[in-house]
């Protein structure tokens, strides 16, 4: 907001300034009358918090800086537009802004939009200047975002209560934030490593290959994340996308109860082992179910849907339960199509591997049974990726 010289405003600005040179005056006079003495050698000081002043008046953002520039870093913006590219230009660096409203280019109202389509607005306080207090404008503020509004004329006090306040209240969330998410992912990593050990022990007595698990969990997730991408009927949650690649890698659970003979038999299977090795299915289901917490584990729910349903078919010729279609829940149908693709891209006891590129035909051509037609078209086009990463897991 820019004063002229008639605005009755330009009295509470002058009033204001010269509270601020007469209150810098009277600490400069108190440090001048206290005796120095000798001090040890100072710690290294921490940078100060920047705040970033937006405003198009220069005589409110020198008030400002003079209240505020002995604890603070001061940046300045003239209109919203300099505000947001500063902040881009800043990222990371601005602990709050102080926001006017009525600004030429960019007001600040559009510039509390622009943050909220960009999300930086969670990361950084907004605290808007107005000499409006109405409710209307209050509501708007808040409903937009802001963390608060301070009104003109500025009093030195309550400003720099306010700002202090604000800034220490994002850096105490953001400390707990990141508390939280390293607490989450140490239980994920101790999660995944006891997974891969219980997997790599079932492989073990299975007679595949150890890195079977790895490939089924990085094709799973090399699908899942096309999948996402493209878009799909039923959306896919961030918990999901974390979890169904780390559930797959126990699709084979059930595995560990069935006769090794029939395991590893070398030769073909006759119909009746066929069905015994078809119990791996239920068996697995049935050992993540029996688990004390399987109600509230989101993991162990989906691991139930990949170990009973990964062997189900789009067209409803797969097993045990005959589902056809989105029957099938979506981590079993990836870890299917992941399952089959691994399967013929691998040495067994009783095959030699194909290629990738007779694998895939293979499937496509439906050769290994019918698979959702828009994990097909994910199949299809990560193909660069899948046989860069398989080269590299091995």
């Amino acid at each position: 907001m820019t004063y002229t010289e008639e605005d009755p405003n330009m009295d509470d600005c002058r009033a204001t300034h010269s509270e601020i040179e007469e209150y810098r005056c009277a600490r400069e006079w108190q440090m001048m009358d206290k005796p120095r003495v000798q001090s040890a050698a100072p710690a290294p000081m921490q940078a100060k918090p920047q705040i970033l002043l937006v405003d198009d008046s220069v005589m409110n953002r020198a008030i400002l800086a003079e209240i505020l520039g002995g604890d603070y870093r001061i940046l300045e913006a003239e209109n919203g537009q300099e505000c947001m590219e500063k902040l881009q230009a800043e990222a990371g660096d601005i602990a709050l802004v102080l926001l006017d409203i009525v600004m030429p280019v960019m007001d600040g109202f559009e510039v509390l939009e622009a943050m909220n389509a960009s999300r930086a607005i969670e990361d950084i306080p907004v605290i808007l200047i107005s000499s409006d207090d109405s409710l209307a404008t209050l509501r708007r503020s808040y409903d937009l975002g802001a963390s608060d509004c301070v009104n003109r004329p500025f009093d030195a006090q309550i400003v720099r209560r306010r700002v202090t306040n604000t800034v220490k209240l994002y850096a105490k969330q953001r400390h707990l934030a990141q508390m939280v998410s390293d607490e989450i992912h140490a239980r994920e990593s101790n999660t995944d490593m006891l997974v891969g050990v219980l997997s790599q022990i079932v492989e073990f007595r299975n007679g595949e290959s150890g890195p079977h698990v790895r490939r089924i969990r990085h094709i799973t997730k090399l699908l899942l994340d096309c999948l996402v991408e493209r878009g799909t009927e039923h959306p896919i949650t961030a918990e999901q996308q974390s979890i169904i690649p780390l559930a797959s890698a126990l699709h084979d659970i059930g595995k560990i109860a069935i006769d090794e003979k029939i395991l590893n038999k070398p030769g073909k299977l006759t119909a009746e082992e066929f069905e015994v090795i078809k119990t791996h299915t239920t068996l697995g289901a049935e050992i993540l179910q029996r688990q004390e917490n399987f109600d509230k584990e989101p993991l162990l729910q989906t691991a139930y849907e990949i170990c009973r349903w990964h062997h189900e078919r789009w067209d409803g010729r797969g097993y045990p339960d005959g589902l056809k279609g989105d029957e099938i829940p979506l981590s079993a149908q990836l870890v299917a199509l992941a399952d089959v693709y691994d399967a013929l891209t691998s040495e067994r006891c009783y095959k030699k591997a194909f290629s990738h590129e007779q694998s895939v035909q293979m499937i496509l051509n439906g050769e290994c049974g019918a698979f959702n037609p828009a994990l097909l078209e994910c199949l299809t086009a990560v193909q660069a990726d899948l046989k860069k990463e398989l080269r590299r897991i091995g």
